[in-house]
């Protein structure tokens, strides 16, 4: 997710780039609010992704949802009577290069960014989006800060349509507690694994779950033995990881191979088909159980679709935005325009139900939609039970 917003989620550069930032704003203040195309032909849609380096994998799933999501909509006739165009930009999932692919997209006069899927990279393009007057809709990233800046928490242009961190360690946290009283974190070293380790401590312990520690690591590790030793010596009843797909395939496996017997659980939205196939032996990930935004069940229609394109089950990082697409739609009929502005006060009015919930924005423009909670069945991954943003 994340994932999950998930990919290399790293905020670390983004405090070193503020300087850099501020110079980036103040030479795209003139634009505040018209950085769009003219009124009429397309609707240019920013799509920032990692489209390159380690994480390119997941700009790609991210941006095939997107495209999905996009085509639907065209098919339908478009937003007042004009169709939508995706504009890409690199961001790399780090914070340095997010700003510059923000950046290129505001001077491509794009009338709102979509992104930027790793929560370092959403949270650097932050405060060049304020400056510009220009709308940041995020569908993936999942580190809790974004929702604590957004909104009344001082900047109105950033909107987040997926559940963050916290809210799917609430409602995997009640399922936890009756598996394990002591976990264990492996997480990664960036702002999707810190961020999402914070948010489990708290509901945990209200319910008597104690942790014992935590481990990190940076993405693309390989060997998580010295890790595992550290985790089995500590002797806890419950791991909890928070990994992308490919890492936590690794992580499990190397679990099984040490025959270690504690429950797990995935808490960052890493159980899926790309998970399974880079498991190999999918018997592995028996019994695993895990909370993210969304399951296949909950929408087999796109899921369908899905698969009819790009050969696969939705991987994580394709489900936001490819529900983004219409939320987007709907914001800029209620808007009555696709300029900056009106998308922004078309998003607060949003009120749209769809397959993984209830988009509607709160004072922080964050809206609430479900969390499944879900679990590997010999190369399935199936759903649980649907619970709400705020918990069982």
């Amino acid at each position: 997710m994340h994932r999950i917003g998930q990919r290399s989620r790293c905020v670390f550069a983004a405090s070193a780039s503020i300087a850099v930032i501020a110079a980036i704003a103040a030479c795209s203040s003139s634009a505040s609010g018209t950085s769009t195309a003219a009124s009429s032909g397309p609707i240019l849609i920013g799509a920032s992704a990692p489209l390159s380096g380690a994480n390119a994998y997941a700009g790609e799933d991210w941006l095939h949802g997107l495209e999905l999501g996009v085509k639907k909509v065209n098919a339908s006739g478009g937003v007042l009577g004009r169709q939508l165009k995706i504009v890409t930009a690199d961001n790399a999932c780090d914070p340095a290069t997010a700003v510059a692919a923000t950046r290129k997209l505001i001077e491509d006069k794009v009338s709102v960014i979509l992104g930027s899927v790793c929560s370092g990279a959403t949270l650097a393009a932050m405060p060049l989006v304020k400056s510009a007057h220009i709308v940041q809709l995020t569908d993936d990233s999942s580190a809790p800060q974004i929702t604590q800046e957004a909104g009344v928490g001082g900047n109105p242009w950033e909107f987040r349509i997926n559940v963050d961190s916290s809210m799917l360690a609430r409602a995997l946290a009640g399922y936890i507690a009756q598996k394990a009283h002591t976990v264990y974190f492996i997480a990664e070293n960036d702002a999707f694994g810190i961020d999402g380790v914070t948010g489990f401590k708290q509901p945990l312990a209200m319910l008597g779950v104690k942790t014992l520690g935590a481990q990190y690591y940076t993405p693309g590790l390989g060997d998580f033995d010295p890790i595992l030793s550290r985790v089995a010596a500590a002797h806890p009843e419950g791991i909890v990881f928070i990994s992308e797909p490919r890492d936590a395939a690794v992580i499990v496996r190397q679990i099984r191979e040490l025959n270690m017997s504690q429950a797990l659980f995935d808490g960052g939205g890493a159980l899926s088909q790309e998970f399974m196939t880079a498991l190999g032996q999918s018997s592995l990930a028996n019994g695993i159980v895990g909370s993210f935004f969304w399951n296949p069940a909950e929408d087999p229609t796109f899921t369908k679709a899905f698969q009819a394109a790009y050969g696969t089950t939705p991987p994580p990082d394709a489900v936001g935005p490819y529900y983004d697409a219409f939320v987007l739609a709907k914001a800029i009929q209620l808007g009555g325009s696709a300029s900056p502005s009106a998308i922004s006060a078309g998003l607060a009015k949003v009120s749209l139900t769809q397959a993984w919930g209830h988009i509607q924005f709160d004072s922080h423009n964050q809206a609430h939609p479900n969390v499944a909670l879900q679990y590997a069945d010999n190369g399935t991954i199936k759903l649980l039970k649907v619970v709400p943003a705020s918990g069982e």
